[in-house]
């Protein structure tokens, strides 16, 4: 059996809403059933999480939750690092997974990092605050840190491996691909979305400034002031509010589009659920970003049969292969042709089909089962 015997450390401390949220409620359970010969332990700072994994805890034999308290960064890290390779020990864990770029520098057992921020480790795409700019000059040595004594590096995609490894001098060899999955079921069988009296146009992402809303109301402007607005859609974004300045400057971006400012609509933070039936009942998803190392609402849009327009980034590449028309992510122009061009029923229903047949190569399970064979590879390779 998969990790018969082992004990399973997993430090999700610095986890809390948005990817990390996706990828441990899906994660987890898989991960359970694919090891359940293994006992895992999972430690979080995050009552959401916490919720949303205890009945997984109350389900699975072989699966425990840690519930720390609330802290700031400072007391996190050094929780971390003090006090981390002391409970692994006490434990008798056989392996130590980091749901995030930072790891205890000396461990009594192999580790894994997983390194998907990519704040940590660039800032030269998006502006940042002094306090922005301080904090990731501080995560960045960390994580470099981390780097060094992890037995392996986990990155989610082809392209993060490869820019952030370069970036931080990481030997190919410490470097594991592992994409995310994801459930088709549940995004295809969502009920649609119909609070919205309108046909909409969906964008799905926290509010940061990299997420490049600006650009995304200003391309919609362009496209609605060629077409009848009897005939085109609304403008639905959904996205937990973290970056307030930026917040203001997409509230400008619509008050300045006039009339169709009404249109335009900025809904802030949507259950993780509702996500689900405004994906299936929209008439496009569109993807603004211009620094992710993934981006996991690619998968959810495919999933929920809908034409995908995104920006022309390597990683959105790699991931929508193509199931998606590109725009350049400083062209506000290119983003309007190819969201006009996506309008079009025969281009959307092609976008569709692609994305029906690029989507089975990426389930929670396989990804789950990638991550279980790292998980003995690294702890055979540390026996030996």
């Amino acid at each position: 059996m998969a990790l018969s015997g082992r004990r399973i450390l997993i430090d999700a401390t610095g986890a809390s809403i948005g990817g990390g949220y996706t990828y441990l409620v899906n994660v987890i359970p898989r991960l359970c059933r694919a090891a359940p010969d293994a006992e895992i332990r999972l430690m979080l700072r995050n009552r959401r999480l916490v919720e949303s994994l205890t009945p997984i805890a109350e389900r699975e034999a072989n699966f425990e939750i840690v519930d720390l308290p609330t802290v700031n960064v400072g007391a996190r890290l050094l929780h971390t690092f003090a006090a981390m390779p002391g409970l692994a020990a006490d434990w008798g864990a056989d392996l130590f997974f980091s749901v995030g770029e930072v790891a205890p520098l000396r461990m009594p057992c192999p580790s894994i990092a997983s390194f998907r921020n990519a704040n940590v480790f660039t800032s030269e795409v998006t502006p940042l605050t002094l306090h922005d700019r301080v904090r990731f000059v501080i995560l960045n040595r960390i994580a470099r840190l981390s780097a060094k004594h992890c037995d392996r590096i986990m990155f989610v995609s082809e392209d993060s491996a490869r820019w952030i490894g370069e970036s931080i001098g990481l030997p190919e060899a410490k470097r594991a691909v592992i994409h995310h999955g994801i459930d088709v079921e549940q995004w295809s069988n969502a009920e649609p979305y119909t609070g919205h009296p309108r046909p909409y146009i969906l964008s799905v992402s926290s509010i940061y400034h990299y997420k490049n809303y600006v650009r995304l109301i200003e391309a919609y402007v362009q496209v609605a002031e060629r077409r009848s607005e009897a005939d085109f859609p609304d403008l639905i974004m959904i996205g937990d509010d973290y970056d307030i300045e930026y917040r203001a400057q997409m509230e400008a971006a619509r008050s300045s589009a006039g009339s169709l400012a009404e249109r335009i609509h900025i809904l802030g933070s949507v259950p993780y659920e509702e996500v689900k039936s405004y994906c299936k009942g929209a008439q496009m998803f569109v993807f603004p970003s211009y620094l992710e190392t993934f981006g996991h609402p690619l998968l959810e849009a495919m999933a929920a049969g809908i034409p995908l327009v995104a920006s022309g980034i390597d990683s959105f590449r790699e991931v929508a292969g193509d199931a998606a028309l590109f725009a350049a992510y400083d062209s506000v122009d290119e983003f309007a042709v190819a969201i006009e061009h996506a309008l079009d029923p025969n281009v959307a229903a092609d976008l569709v089909r692609k994305g029906n047949a690029h989507i089975e190569a990426f389930t929670w399970d396989a990804s789950v089962a990638r991550l279980v064979n790292l998980f003995e590879a690294v702890i055979r390779e540390r026996a030996s």
